[in-house]
């Protein structure tokens, strides 16, 4: 892997995520793009583990799952196909899932709470760290629960305070919306590129 100097901050949602591309020029930060993806056809539940598939007959809860599983898979693979197209993206950084991989088992997820409910979560999660993986990206990842900007402060040797200026910068240069997931995605695509910025 060469070194990175264009990333993605994704953050996601039941059916959506929100990409956030930075690029290192001149040792400096540079926004590129801030997008919404769907990932998800419109026709399919946002939620099937933890909603629709419980009170299915296993047989349909299966095919329900695999339907969805299908249609974000393929969300996720046009939209890392798109930023890698367009801006020759190297990286893709994400929050860490609760669990490394969910059970080839439907019935195995079901059979948990916790799994249930972390399930939805991780389908979009992974699916784009899988897209991202195919296309021969580099996938990182943070801790849950862990802030990102004072993952960039950490990494770039700055306080946080400089780490929101920065962020505060490329949300005037996306323009509205600049919501909360926007700032944690380019916080986290700042820790990425902080060996190649100037302190």
């Amino acid at each position: 892997m060469s070194v990175i100097q264009t990333v993605v901050g994704a953050t996601d949602h039941y059916g959506r995520a929100e990409l956030v591309t930075l690029a290192a020029r001149s040792a400096s930060p540079v926004f590129l793009d801030r997008r919404r993806v769907e990932l998800i056809d419109k026709d399919l539940p946002g939620a099937p583990y933890h909603h629709e598939a419980p009170e299915l007959e296993i047989g349909a809860a299966i095919d329900l799952v695999s339907r969805v599983r299908r249609s974000v898979a393929e969300h996720a693979s046009e939209a890392i196909s798109t930023m890698l197209a367009t801006y020759h993206v190297q990286a893709l950084i994400l929050p860490a899932s609760p669990y490394e991989r969910l059970p080839d088992s439907l019935e195995e997820v079901l059979s948990s709470h916790r799994l249930t409910h972390a399930a939805d979560g991780m389908l979009y999660r992974e699916s784009l760290a899988e897209a991202a993986a195919d296309l021969g990206m580099k996938v990182l990842r943070y801790p849950r629960k862990t802030d990102p900007m004072m993952l960039a402060a950490e990494a770039m040797g700055v306080g946080v305070t400089e780490v929101n200026s920065l962020v505060a910068q490329f949300g005037r240069e996306a323009g509205t919306p600049w919501r909360k997931d926007h700032k944690l995605a380019a916080a986290a695509a700042l820790s990425v590129l902080a060996p190649r910025l100037r302190p």
